[in-house]
């Protein structure tokens, strides 16, 4: 009944927190992003390169981590959204869209890529992507691909400059981008 609890207490040490940057893409190892030497595929991307941004700058790859995760991919041919070729992104990757200016005052929106499924031809594949690589940045960062694609590399646990959209707003704009409802949607049937 009175036992003396002064040495059951221990000083707390914080477990320590991971070292990389919260401001993430994850991509496929062969799409080519822009640096200042020519585009290079994310497989020959390292710590330490710079990819560029949208506003004109050069970002610096701060970590580079590969997911132990198969994601499911979805389909850009080329020629859509600014592609030089076809690219395969992981379908939670999120990518830049531009509003009509009546929607929108800010030059782009960030969109999950899956919510494009049947419009302009992208589309799911029936592959999950094994060699996928995430790329770290110190700052929530719009980076070019495959030409002219712009892929967002944000932290999803904080609020984005880019406004983003979730599945449902993306349609939606789809939508009222074309003045129609765009193609079925394979990602949901």
């Amino acid at each position: 009944m009175f036992l003396n609890h002064d040495a059951a207490f221990t000083t707390f040490s914080p477990a320590m927190q991971s070292s990389l940057p919260d401001h993430t893409a994850t991509l496929s190892a062969q799409t080519k992003l822009e640096t200042p030497r020519g585009w290079a595929s994310v497989d020959a991307l390292s710590v330490g390169d710079r990819v560029a941004t949208m506003d004109g700058g050069f970002a610096t790859i701060t970590a580079i981590s590969h997911p132990k995760r198969r994601a499911p991919l979805v389909q850009v041919p080329g020629g859509v959204l600014s592609t030089c070729s076809d690219i395969s992104l992981p379908a939670d990757a999120h990518i830049a869209l531009t509003p009509p200016a009546r929607l929108s005052q800010a030059p782009v929106v960030s969109a999950p890529i899956k919510a494009l499924s049947g419009w302009n031809g992208i589309r799911p594949t029936l592959f999950a992507g094994p060699d996928l690589a995430t790329l770290h940045f110190a700052d929530e960062e719009m980076i070019y691909a495959q030409t002219g694609l712009l892929i967002h590399a944000f932290d999803a646990r904080t609020d984005s400059f880019f406004p983003t959209l979730n599945y449902g707003d993306t349609r939606a704009l789809l939508a009222l981008m074309d003045g129609k409802m765009p193609g079925p949607d394979a990602a949901a049937a």
